[in-house]
């Protein structure tokens, strides 16, 4: 009897399943081609992901989620399952001039958190892949996977005029001449992200505002009662009668106390 047939595994996408530490697993310039389409495809609205897949990234099976997984990353993609679309930094980047190019691409290249930290440790320096790949290996980037991830970093940095290449080893510009990570995130931030912002927005200007001008009308009021008082207290007029009848004793004791509480000077 013959043995029954053993279920063909699929054998996910390099890196795939191996967990880590996610990076891009294209570079930037692959990246911006996919990112030019999805702009095209979802100018007019948000496109759900059975469309998105194929009509952009020419496949809906592993390598199309890994393609869009990419771009998310890079904040070129934002949505979910029911409607991806092009994030603002991918329009901005699709319709930038010449000159203003360099800075989006940047901000996308710095936008994944490992690429973004790659860069702060080696920023101003001249390093090899292999440093590189060591210190994916030190963001918790799967071993197997940590060449992969140097190798894409640099393409990208250069590409994004991040980094010049000098022999086999790739020179970084000084962080002070590169756009920050938070400007990138800003740009193609997704979701969580925008409610993790509103949690850091801090407390509401206008009701400090309120509260102080209301604390510095009750001194002013203060103030005037206090001045209305003094002016009342110097304009008492006291009303004594003497006659020839009058105690000589009792009309010097009412002296003494209007001279006691000044009325009488």
């Amino acid at each position: 009897m013959a043995e029954p047939s053993k279920p063909v595994t699929r054998k996910p996408p390099k890196g795939g399943s191996k967990g880590g530490t996610r990076f891009p697993r294209l570079g930037i310039a692959e990246a911006l081609t996919y990112s030019k389409k999805l702009v095209s495809k979802t100018h007019n609205a948000p496109q759900p992901e059975d469309e998105i897949l194929p009509g952009v990234f020419g496949t809906s099976g592993p390598s199309g989620q890994v393609r869009a997984s990419a771009l998310k990353q890079f904040g070129l993609m934002q949505g979910d399952a029911k409607a991806y679309e092009a994030s603002q930094l991918a329009k901005d980047i699709d319709r930038a001039l010449p000159g203003e190019r360099p800075a989006l691409l940047q901000r996308a290249v710095r936008a994944p958190k490992v690429f973004d930290k790659i860069f702060d440790t080696f920023h101003g320096d001249t390093v090899s892949k292999a440093q590189i790949a060591k210190r994916s290996r030190e963001l918790e980037v799967h071993p197997d996977s940590a060449d992969e991830c140097s190798q894409i970093f640099i393409d990208s940095a250069v590409t994004a005029g991040l980094g010049t290449l000098s022999g086999e080893n790739i020179s970084l510009i000084n962080a002070n001449d590169a756009p920050s990570a938070g400007t990138a995130a800003g740009q193609g931030g997704d979701e969580h992200e925008d409610e993790a912002e509103k949690l850091d927005t801090p407390p509401d200007e206008s009701i400090n505002s309120t509260n102080a001008e209301s604390a510095a009308n009750n001194e002013r009021d203060t103030r005037r009662q206090n001045q209305s008082s003094g002016a009342n207290k110097g304009a008492v007029t006291v009303n004594l009668a003497v006659d020839s009848s009058s105690d000589p004793d009792k009309l010097e004791k009412q002296l003494k106390l209007l001279k006691q509480y000044g009325l009488l000077r």
